[in-house]
């Protein structure tokens, strides 16, 4: 193959200094990190990169999402591994929790629930974060009957424990169970107070389920309004549920016309 012509290089390089040296303005770098990224093209751009925006990118919380994901995929257990092996050594409630995260993580809810309770013990017995995580498993391994009663279990236990996502799993609990007028009260009594878009897209779920489609494109929308709305690391951080909402939206849209 051919080399690029010079013209297209010299483009390429003016186009690498402008990008590092705004990155440079923007992040607040010492300045001469411009001189030598003017002085040195290609070089000097090279330099800043591995220097300077590579390890800021893998400090962000973007950036080490993406490092985990990388891993994730190469050796999907290899932390597994690990906290199993931290385990045997230790048999901890701190040891347990820790690896029925992962677990947990990881798809293996039946095996986290089990961690889990073995947590639940001595002076940990009723432990409400362990409850929760508890309450997590059963829910993912499809025992919702198990997660309502964890859940009811903790609020008995722990009366002033306040969990937005606890408050959230009771409400699909419910809703999952055939509950519908009571999951209904409980999203209506956290959608405005709920950090993120999953209370109202899952009242949205529920309420399309009900056959009451205006209520939930209601519902979607005000989820789709805000997230335009909002700064790019809310919409990167929900994705996958934004993602979601914007299909439901659509699916409700096209049965209108």
């Amino acid at each position: 193959m051919d080399a690029p012509p010079m013209p297209i290089l010299a483009l390429l390089l003016i186009a690498c200094q402008v990008f590092c040296g705004l990155h440079v303005v923007r992040s607040g770098q010492e300045r001469y990190w411009l001189y030598l990224i003017i002085a040195l093209p290609g070089l000097g751009c090279l330099i800043y990169a591995l220097g300077i925006m590579l390890p800021d990118m893998l400090g962000s919380r973007r950036g080490r999402r993406a490092v985990t994901q990388l891993h994730d995929r190469l050796d999907p257990e290899r932390h597994l591994r690990a906290l199993r092996d931290e385990l045997e050594l230790s048999d901890t409630r701190d040891t347990r929790v820790r690896l029925a995260d992962e677990l947990l993580r990881l798809g293996q809810s039946e095996e986290a629930a089990s961690h889990y309770q073995a947590a639940l013990r001595g002076i940990h017995a009723q432990a409400p974060d362990i409850m929760l995580g508890l309450a997590r498993a059963q829910f993912a391994a499809g025992s919702s009957s198990a997660c309502r009663l964890t859940l009811e279990q903790l609020i008995e236990y722990n009366p002033q424990f306040r969990s937005a996502d606890g408050h959230l799993l009771y409400a699909q609990a419910l809703s999952t169970l055939g509950e519908s007028a009571k999951a209904e009260a409980e999203y209506r009594a956290m959608v405005d107070y709920f950090a993120g878009p999953e209370a109202r897209y899952h009242f949205a779920r529920l309420l399309i389920q009900l056959g009451r489609h205006a209520e939930a494109r209601d519902q979607l929308q005000q989820i789709d309004t805000y997230a335009r709305r909002a700064p790019r690391h809310y919409r990167n951080l929900h994705q996958d549920c934004l993602a979601q909402a914007r299909s439901e939206l659509q699916a409700l849209l096209n049965q209108q016309t």
